[in-house]
């Protein structure tokens, strides 16, 4: 790096960059003026500085493109806009044109000229196959009877195992393509494809076996008439290939794609059916990450150029009744400079109105540097992401499609439309973004103390934080004629360099560390990559950059939850005490406090907000140990048919674990262990083309990657035991509340008796007082009448009881009656009267002797006479009264039926003229069948109607 580090000034006297700087693009690029980049590139001479020239030329002819191409799409698109206020705001820093030349001049004159395209299209496409890049790795043996070693392929740049090409040169046919070159027997082969493109596979296999790609659109996918079976189409039959492509459906969301995790043999040969086909194809889901800022910039690219933008209507009219937030960067000033930013909170209601929350920027008001570097930063940002939108854009809807990345929750709830909000209430999100309560706490802080230079450590604490989400992605790989692998599975947003969390960089990362013996025949470096795909989260010896510790992230949350849940137990044991203590204490006061505690008792909203996190937390394991499940399952399937293909027999009877961690294995111990091992086990049988050593440490390299997985599962499943037991626990407490609700109720129930009682009494004293004044009023009321017959005499004041009940009825006014002086009698007899209610009410002893008098009485009474011998002898009953009640009353009304029938008849002969006829003959024809014809239910029947 010493090379190159002169020429960053400042680094002798402060050591600003020291020998940290890795990347000579980045020391290019951010480090040196534009006038000392052409010396630069002029001192960079040897191989190593050569490649790095290269490589600079190589950026600087790519964002020369870039630019053109923004240039051409003008104001129309979003890039072309923010490409034209750059410069707007790049001219007004820099007042004098002069120095925006000068500056312009100073460029390395090493660029590569950008011929016109007469299409702006594919000058795109041309742009995107050109900065992706396709890993090529190679291995050769150096004899014929050795190891096959890592080789540096004469043809392509840069070393092993970082050597690469265009992605357009890969697919293209061209004779300079990899895939085209005859590969020898005695090398292993591996391309890497850095998307999950349907129609890239497709062209990258038929250029493998230089054929044209093949039209599997048609109806019954089968070649024309006349056309001989290729390879590429018996390699890509349905039943292998499109057949497994799940969400295929133009209804569907596109996050819907993905392939069925499968892994067959394919044979390629149409005439001969080969016993043991020597074409491998894997499809498989894994774990991988993404920033949430760069995820929501995919979703929206898929958004904009999928489904969503043929939605029905139905589905718009929902979407603008759910809640949203939104936030916009206002740039009202007429410098271009930023004002404020403005969070807008639209409410679920259409009539509602938006709430706006607007934060100023002061720092950032007046200066243009500023805004400059923001709009910099915003442009480099569609720089680097430009790739994957124009791949989003150009194959997203083609037929093969693109398949894109899926979110943790996408993968499980393909059916649901639109999953952000499930997103962003990831475990891991959660974990690694700033909490909402920090951040408001700490909006103000600057506020607090104006003359602090130095910020809050919790605010840089947050700046710092960087929320991230699970990604699951697809591995797809097929090893063709044993000596060929080739993969397609997605990298990160963006260019991500460096990113030395990306499944490529760790599988090129293990390649350059492995031994020289480590990858012996192609199914060893297949055993490699999907080892290091299905350990994206469980190997804690990469280098981690921004990857997230899932498992430790799921650790530290159910930790939290269990916490909670232990300070929410003894919470409700301290309440539940201190209820128990206020209702057995004397004191009044104390019943205040009892009815907060009870309050707090019966509230379940904090038990339910943990109850739903963990919920949460086990819903997202379920999905995680699926997927594992699901690895396991075609990892499996991968190591049968090598078992297959190498002729293994028992393979799980061998324990590979202390020969895999021996760092070596000498010639002595190779023969010591095929004598002992492979020569004495009958149940191993080797072709010819396979060595029994190299077999040995295939079946020892797959055993130690089926363990690896078997000890991911069982990680996976003590989490969900430990998220298990506080889920019960929760609910657990939920039951001890709702119980406790029980007895707060049963409390509540004996305390209104109480109180009922309480009013009983109150009642029942009423009604004493009323029984002891009401005969009072009453006898007062009888002997103060001036009556006659209570007083004995005479005279003109004095009436009579006739006298005075006529008085009463008649409303007369009634002289004044003279008040006797017979109300001696009143306090005796009311007395009595009071006495015998009270006794008839209260005593039982007294109403018990009454009954007893009053039964025995009458008993002896009825019993001494003939009257109850002669009323059993009738046995009477209700029914029977009932039944002769109605035939008497039947009769009755038949007998006046009769009687009125007569009259009528009389009275219609009478009118005729005709002579009368005896009653007996009239009782017999007219009478009978008019009369008699109705029975007892038509008459009780008539009768109910009218």
């Amino acid at each position: 790096m010493a090379e190159f580090i002169k020429y960053c000034k400042g680094s002798s006297d402060t050591g600003i960059h020291s020998n940290s700087i890795e990347d000579g693009l980045l020391h290019f690029s951010a480090c040196l003026k534009f006038s000392e980049r052409e010396g630069y590139l002029e001192s960079l001479q040897g191989t190593e500085r050569l490649e790095l020239r290269q490589r600079i030329v190589d950026e600087l002819a790519r964002t020369a493109r870039l630019r053109k191409i923004f240039e051409a799409e003008g104001l129309k698109t979003e890039t072309g806009r923010l490409l034209k206020s750059f410069k707007a705001t790049l001219h007004q820093q820099f007042q004098r044109r002069r120095a925006r030349q000068k500056s312009s001049e100073s460029e390395p004159s090493s660029h590569v000229p950008i011929t016109k395209s007469k299409n702006l299209d594919d000058e795109v496409t041309e742009v995107v196959l050109e900065d992706l890049r396709a890993n090529v790795i190679y291995f050769k043996k150096r004899a014929k009877d050795a190891h096959p070693h890592p080789y540096d392929h004469p043809e392509l740049e840069g070393t092993f195992p970082n050597q690469r090409v265009p992605l357009g040169l890969l697919l293209r046919d061209n004779p300079k393509n990899p895939l085209m070159w005859k590969c020898e027997e005695d090398m292993i082969r591996y391309f890497h494809i850095p998307a999950n493109n349907m129609s890239w596979v497709e062209e990258a296999i038929a250029r493998y076996y230089n054929e044209t790609k093949p039209d599997i659109d048609g109806p019954y996918r089968k070649p024309p008439q006349g056309v001989k079976e290729s390879k590429t189409r018996m390699l890509l039959r349905p039943q292998f290939w499109r057949g497994l492509q799940h969400g295929d459906r133009p209804d569907l969301p596109t996050h819907t794609r993905h392939m069925r995790p499968r892994c067959y043999p394919i044979s390629t040969d149409h005439e001969n059916s080969e016993p043991k086909p020597k074409n491998l194809m894997l499809f498989m889901p894994y774990l991988h990450w993404e920033t949430d800022r760069r995820r929501l910039k995919s979703a929206e690219i898929l958004k904009r150029h999928g489904l969503a933008k043929w939605s029905p209507f139905s589905d718009i009219v929902d979407n603008a009744l759910d809640p949203a937030v939104e936030t916009n960067m206002d740039r009202v000033d007429s410098d271009g400079l930023l004002e404020s930013m403005t969070t807008t909170s639209r409410a679920g209601r259409i009539s509602s109105k938006p709430v706006k929350i607007t934060h100023q920027s002061k720092s950032q008001k007046r200066n243009l540097l500023g805004i400059l570097l923001l709009k910099a930063a915003a442009l480099f940002e569609a720089m680097d992401g430009f790739a994957d939108e124009m791949l989003i854009e150009k194959h997203l809807s083609r037929r093969p499609p693109l398949h894109p990345r899926r979110t943790l929750d996408q993968s499980y709830y393909w059916t649901l439309k639109d999953t952000c909000s499930r997103d962003r209430d990831q475990v891991v999100y959660r974990g690694t973004a700033p909490s909402p309560k920090l951040l408001l706490l700490h909006s103000g802080c600057t506020k607090d103390n104006p003359k602090k230079d130095k910020a809050c450590p919790q605010c840089m604490e947050n700046v710092k934080k960087v929320p991230r989400v699970v990604m699951v992605d697809q591995l797809w790989m097929w090893i063709l004629d044993e000596n060929t692998i080739i993969t397609s599975f997605p990298k990160r947003w963006g260019r991500n360099k460096p990113d030395p969390s990306a499944v490529q960089k760790c599988i090129r990362t293990r390649l350059r560390a492995a031994r020289v013996d480590e990858v012996r025949c192609v199914y060893d470096l297949g055993i490699i990559i999907l080892d290091q795909v299905s350990r994206v989260f469980f190997d804690r010896t990469q280098p981690t950059d921004l990857q997230p510790q899932v498992i430790d992230s799921f650790a530290n949350a159910i930790g939290k939850v269990t916490h909670k849940q232990t300070v929410a137990f003894d919470h409700f044991w301290e309440c539940t005490q201190l209820v128990s203590k206020g209702y057995n204490s004397r004191d009044e006061t104390a019943f205040t406090s009892v009815k907060k505690w009870q309050d707090t008792l019966l509230d379940i909203n904090p038990e339910g907000d943990l109850l739903r996190e963990i919920k949460d937390i086990l819903d997202e394991l379920f999905i995680i140990t699926l997927i594992k499940t699901q690895e396991e399952t075609v990892i499996r399937t991968f190591v049968k048919n090598c078992q297959r293909l190498q002729n293994w027999s028992n393979f799980g009877e061998i324990d590979s674990r202390s020969d895999r961690s021996s760092p070596g294995l000498s010639s002595m111990k190779l023969k010591q262990r095929r004598q002992s091992s492979l020569a004495t086990m009958p149940y191993i049988t080797l072709d010819q083309q396979y060595d029994p050593e190299d077999v040995h440490w295939t079946m020892i390299c797959a055993r130690e990657l089926l363990d690896n997985l078997q000890d991911q599962l069982m990680e996976l499943q003590s989490l969900r035991n430990a998220a298990e037991n506080t889920s019960f626990a929760l609910k657990d407490l939920l039951a001890l509340k709702q119980q406790q609700a029980g007895v707060v109720e049963a409390r509540e129930s004996v305390k209104q008796g109480e109180e009922s009682l309480r009013q009983g009494r109150s009642i029942m004293l009423f009604t004493i007082v009323t029984i002891i004044f009401l005969p009072l009023s009453f006898f007062t009321g009888v002997f103060g009448m001036n009556a006659t017959d209570l007083t004995g005499s005479s005279g003109p004041g004095l009436y009579n009881w006739g006298d005075i009940f006529r008085f009463m009825s008649t409303n007369d006014p009634t002289p004044t009656l003279r008040i006797t002086n017979l109300t001696f009698f009143l306090v005796p007899i009311s007395a009595l009267i009071i006495t015998c209610s009270l006794l008839l009410a209260f005593s039982k002893l007294v109403r018990a002797a009454l009954s007893f008098w009053f039964n025995v009485a009458w008993a002896w009474l009825i019993t001494s006479t003939p009257a109850y011998v002669r009323w059993r002898e009738t046995h009477l009953t209700s029914k029977k009264l009932a039944e002769d009640e109605t035939k008497i009353i039947n009769r009755m009304k038949k007998k006046a039926l009769q009687i009125e029938f007569e009259r009528k008849e009389r009275e219609r002969r009478r009118k005729e003229g005709t002579p009368k006829e005896p009653a007996s003959t009239r009782n017999s024809t007219s009478l009978q069948p008019s009369v008699m014809g109705l029975d007892d239910g038509d008459i009780e029947m008539g009768v109910r109607l009218r």
